[in-house]
């Protein structure tokens, strides 16, 4: 599984993407996301504390799905 990020620092400039290199970090995200369109965000923030993910990607994943990696 490589999933692609699409960033653009300004508005009118061609995203740039940046591929996940830790997998197993993906794959929490990815049921972390699952579990907050299912459960809600607090147990998806508590499964990704208990998992380790960096507080960083934690609120950007949780708190600004626009910036989520895109998935294959």
């Amino acid at each position: 599984m490589s999933s692609l990020q699409a960033s653009t620092t300004k508005p009118g400039i061609k995203p740039v993407f940046h591929l996940r290199t830790d997998l197993s970090m993906a794959e929490h995200v990815d049921a972390a996301i699952q579990l907050q369109s299912s459960l809600g965000t607090l147990c998806a923030l508590e499964l990704m504390k208990a998992k380790g993910i960096p507080h960083q990607v934690t609120a950007r994943v949780l708190g600004q799905p626009q910036k989520r990696r895109l998935r294959d």
